[in-house]
């Protein structure tokens, strides 16, 4: 399926760069093989489950979707030495481009799906984040990067899943200003314990190549409000090989 690709355009320019965190940083990670696919979609749809004081970030006009899907690898949690392979979390997500009341713009996930059992438990309960425990993996053969996940628990007889692969091109390019806002989020508004919280990330610049897509089989878009979705290209499809990054508190 076709889908639209990022635009060269003389020497690449980075992407923004994050503000300083307000904090010291709770987790650094290492964020590889960045698949963003985004769709538009309305408004509404867009605003169903989102935290109090939290709306869709209009975009170019349009309120967003995104199927995302990456590895966290060399994880830390300060004071704790690096976590090795046990820190590796490979992720597919739902997610939706917010702003809030104060005008800080971010994402808010409608779910993670990841193989990491430790962090299921972690990010529901200690942060709020949607995260569910499902067989995800991630790796790359003959140029084409491929992330899957399948829960673990079925439903209505059979278990979601979710497969996003995409060949990405050999060069990083210059992106235009629609995949800029796209990918410089700068937090996650969350809903924990009844209220809307804030949490600040910060990662270098994201170098984006283009990417062709090659396989989008899909459920998570469904079940989180977006029925329909993985039936049609996306809008905007980005690859970047990845970036350290660091989350603090707002």
């Amino acid at each position: 399926m076709p889908a639209r690709r990022t635009r060269a355009s003389g020497p690449v320019p980075a992407t923004r760069t994050a503000p300083p965190l307000p904090h010291h940083p709770v987790t650094f990670h290492r964020w590889r093989d960045v698949v963003l696919a985004h769709w538009r979609v309305d408004e509404a749809t867009a605003a169903r489950g989102l935290p109090d004081g939290v709306r869709p970030d209009l975009v170019d006009g349009s309120a967003w979707a995104c199927l995302g899907a990456w590895t966290f690898g060399a994880t830390t949690v300060p004071p704790l030495p690096p976590l090795g392979r046990l820190g590796d979390l490979h992720e597919v997500a739902v997610r939706v481009p917010t702003v809030d009341d104060e005008g800080r713009h971010g994402v808010f996930y409608h779910s993670i799906d990841t193989q990491h059992a430790g962090a299921v438990p972690a990010g529901r309960l200690g942060i709020g984040l949607g995260y569910v425990w499902s067989r995800a993996a991630s790796r790359t053969v003959d140029g084409v990067v491929a992330h899957r996940a399948e829960r673990r628990l079925p439903l209505a007889g059979r278990r979601p899943r979710s497969r996003l692969a995409v060949r990405p091109g050999p060069e990083a390019v210059a992106p235009d200003a629609l995949a800029v806002e796209l990918v410089s989020r700068w937090g996650v508004h969350v809903r924990h314990l009844g209220r809307t919280t804030w949490w600040r990330t910060a990662n270098d610049p994201l170098p984006l190549h283009p990417a062709e897509l090659v396989e989008l089989d899909d459920d998570l878009l469904g079940l989180a409000g977006f029925p329909g979705l993985a039936e049609r290209a996306p809008d905007v499809l980005l690859f970047s090989p990845g970036r350290d990054c660091r989350y603090s508190p707002g």
